[in-house]
C-alpha cells in the first residue's frame, strides 16, 4: 500500500510517497529514479514535485499498486497560508504524529515568528531538540548560548537540558518551549540495569542485555572487544573474568544493577579475544544480521569457508555483501536452484543501474567463490565460465605538490596532520596508515614495517626524515600505547572513516576544486616519485603491488616526457607569430 500526502519540503508544496520498509524493492527503486523522486530524511518519505504532471505520471508507472490519498491535510492555499501564522502549540495539532513535538508547554497566547516554522522534536539523550528555519535575527543569538549546538547532519538544534540553557533559549523566543525534565533528574530518578547471559552461538563470549539509556550504551560502547548484535539487540563481549570485573568497574558510577546469569566456570581467561578475532568476529555477526532466518544457513556457509581459508576481514565482508545482494535480487531462493542466466540477468541490472564493472567483478568472484568452494560445483564448467564486464580503464586523480602542501596547511589539529602527512610521505593505505603501531616505526633506520597490508602481505616503506621531528612532538601531546592514531575508545585504532573525513575537510578548507579522497595522497606518492626519477622497480615495493603492471599506471598521469612534446595547435601558433 502505497500512500500519498501533500508536504511542505524546502520552502514548496510536495507530493510525499509514504510505504512501508519492506516494499522498497528494486522494482519500486527503479520507477521512483524514473519520475526524478527524492528521498527526505526529515520527513522519512520520497517525495516529487507538487503538479498534475508529476501526479498522472505517477499513477500511470505505480499502477499495480493499491495508493490511498491522505485528504486530511487542506490543500487550499488560504487554509495553508492560515497554518503558517498559527502558534505553535496550535501548528503542533496540525502536524502528523512523527512530527509532533514532545512538548507544548506554552500556550496558544503566545505568538512566534511565523517564519520559523518552530518545533520542538523527542529529546535525544541529555538534549532537547529544536527545528527551526533559518533567519538570522535568531540563529545569531542562538549560536551565543552556552550548551545550543547545530547538528548539520540532522538540521537541528541541540539543547543541553539545563535550566540556564532553557531559560537563555527562551528569552530568544518569547515562549516557554521546553519542560522541567532536566538532565540532573534522569540520574537520580532512573534506575539502570544489566542482565548477563550465555551466548550459545560462540561460547567465548556473554551476551549483555541493558536498559535503553544513552549513558550506559555508551558506557558499554567504548569498553573494549564490545561488539553490538542487531538480532540480538545486546552487546557481545569476551567471557573472561577480567571483561567481567571491567564492565562492573565502568558501570559503577552510574549505580547499574548488574545480575549474572552465567552457569559456574563459564568465565575463563582462554577466551580471550585478540584484535584480529575481534575484527573477524564483529565483521561476521554484522554479516549475518544483514539476512533473513531461512536465508542464514547457505550465507553461514560462506563466511565459514572465507574463514577457514583464511580471507582477510575485508575480503569477508566485501564477497558477502555481494552474495547477499545477489539473493536478495532474487527473494532469497536457494541457491541450488541458480543457473548461468540468472547470474548474466544480475549483472545486467547492475549495469543499467550505473554500477561500476568492478562492482560487477566483485560479484563474479563472490558467486565463483560459494558455487566452487562451498557447493563444489567443479564439473559444472559452463557455469563457472560466467561473463565479466569489461574494465574502465580509469586514471587515478593526483594531486600536485603545491595542492599537497596546501591541505597539510590546511590541518591545524596535530593528530590529523601526522595521519595526513604519513599517507602521503609514506605512500600508505587508509587501513595500513589507521592500523599502525608504534612499535612498527623505526626511526634510527627511518622505515615503517607495514604487517598484513593489503593480501596479507607485510613491506617496509620509508619513514621520511621531515616527519621524525612531529612524531616527536606529536608523541608528546598523546600518550597513546599501541596504535599510533587511536579512535574515541581508548587502545582501538582510528577508523578509516574518521581519516576520510579528516581529508574531506581539508580539501574543502584548501579550497582545492577537486573529488579526491585520502587515497588520492597514496597516488601523489607514486606519481611525484616517478616525476623525480625514482626507478618504476622500487615505487612497485613501496607501494606492495604484485605486479608491475598495476605501478604502470601512474606512468599516464606523470608529467614525464610527454609534458615536453608541443601540440601542433600551438606549433601553428606560434608560427603565425613570427611570420606577423
Amino acid at each position: 500500500m502505497i500512500s500519498l500526502k501533500k508536504i511542505w519540503h524546502r520552502g514548496d508544496h510536495r507530493i510525499g510517497i509514504f510505504f512501508p520498509y519492506d516494499a522498497y524493492d528494486t522494482s519500486m527503486k527503479k520507477k521512483l529514479k524514473s519520475l526524478n523522486a527524492r528521498f527526505s530524511k526529515s520527513k522519512s518519505c520520497w517525495y516529487i514535485s507538487y503538479s498534475k504532471k508529476a501526479y498522472h505520471q505517477f499513477k500511470q508507472d505505480f499502477d499495480t499498486y493499491d495508493i490511498s490519498i491522505d485528504k486530511t491535510i487542506n490543500t487550499d492555499k488560504a487554509s495553508a497560508e492560515k497554518r503558517h501564522t498559527l502558534p505553535i502549540s496550535q501548528k503542533a495539532e496540525l502536524q502528523s504524529e512523527k512530527t509532533k513535538p514532545l512538548h507544548s508547554a506554552h500556550k496558544s497566547e503566545y505568538q512566534i515568528d511565523p517564519r520559523l516554522k518552530l518545533k520542538v522534536l523527542d529529546n535525544v539523550g541529555k538534549y532537547w531538540v529544536l527545528q527551526c528555519q533559518y533567519v538570522s535575527k535568531y540563529v545569531k543569538k542562538l549560536k551565543k548560548v552556552k550548551g545550543v549546538y547545530w547538528n548539520s547532519h540532522h538540521k537541528v538544534y541541540m539543547v543541553y537540558r539545563h535550566p540556564e540553557a532553557k531559560k537563555n533559549v527562551e528569552k530568544i523566543f518569547g515562549v516557554p518551549l521546553f519542560g522541567d525534565d532536566y538532565l540532573i533528574k534522569d540520574n537520580h530518578e532512573e534506575k539502570l540495569r544489566i542482565e548477563i547471559f550465555v551466548y550459545k552461538e560462540d561460547t567465548r563470549y556473554m551476551l549483555i542485555k541493558f536498559s535503553n539509556n544513552y549513558r550506559l550504551i555508551d558506557c558499554l560502547k567504548r569498553l573494549s572487544y564490545s561488539v553490538y548484535s542487531k538480532t540480538k539487540d545486546a552487546y557481545l563481549l569476551p567471557a573472561t573474568p577480567e571483561m567481567n570485573e571491567a564492565l562492573q568497574l565502568h558501570t559503577d558510577a552510574l549505580g547499574v544493577d548488574i545480575e549474572s546469569h552465567l552457569p559456574k566456570k563459564y568465565l575463563k581467561k582462554s577466551n580471550f579475544i585478540n584484535s584480529k578475532s575481534k575484527k573477524i568476529s564483529s565483521t561476521r555477526q554484522y554479516i549475518l544480521d544483514l539476512v533473513p532466518e531461512h536465508a542464514k544457513p547457505c550465507v553461514e556457509d560462506m563466511v565459514d569457508m572465507l574463514m577457514a581459508m583464511n580471507y582477510s576481514s575485508s575480503t569477508l565482508k566485501n564477497y558477502s555483501n555481494a552474495f547477499i545482494n545477489f539473493l536478495k535480487y532474487y527473494n532469497y531462493k536457494d541457491p541450488e536452484e541458480f543457473t548461468k542466466k540468472d547470474v548474466v540477468k544480475y549483472l545486467a541490472y547492475y549495469t543499467e543501474m550505473g554500477l561500476s564493472s568492478s562492482s560487477g567483478h566483485l560479484v563474479v568472484n563472490a558467486l565463483k567463490f560459494y558455487f566452487k568452494n562451498v557447493k563444489e560445483w567443479d564439473e559444472d564448467m559452463s557455469f563457472m565460465k560466467m561473463p565479466r564486464p569489461k574494465k574502465e580503464k580509469k586514471l587515478p586523480t593526483v594531486l600536485s605538490e603545491s595542492e599537497c602542501e596546501r591541505i597539510f596547511e590546511a590541518v591545524n589539529q596535530p593528530k590529523h596532520k601526522l595521519l595526513l602527512l604519513m599517507a602521503y610521505g609514506a605512500g600508505l593505505r587508509v587501513s595500513e596508515v589507521c592500523q599502525l603501531r608504534w612499535r612498527d616505526i623505526d626511526e634510527e633506520k627511518h622505515q615503517i614495517m607495514i604487517k598484513s597490508g593489503k593480501g596479507k602481505k607485510d613491506r617496509l616503506v620509508m619513514l621520511p626524515y621531515s616527519i621524525v621531528e612531529y612524531i616527536k612532538i606529536y608523541r608528546s601531546l598523546y600518550d597513546t600505547k599501541d596504535y599510533v592514531f587511536e579512535g574515541r575508545v581508548k587502545g582501538e585504532p582510528y577508523s578509516t572513516a574518521s581519516a576520510g573525513s579528516v581529508m574531506r575537510k581539508a580539501v574543502k578548507k584548501a579550497n582545492i576544486d577537486k573529488k579526491v579522497g585520502i587515497h588520492a595522497l597514496r597516488h601523489s606518492f607514486a606519481t611525484h616519485l616517478l616525476e623525480s626519477g625514482t626507478d618504476i622497480r622500487f615505487i612497485q615495493k613501496f607501494l606492495g603491488h604484485n605486479s608491475i603492471k598495476t605501478t604502470t599506471i601512474y606512468t599516464h598521469v606523470s608529467k614525464g616526457s610527454h609534458s615536453k612534446i608541443q601540440s601542433p595547435l600551438d606549433r601553428l601558433k606560434n608560427k603565425n607569430k613570427e611570420i606577423n
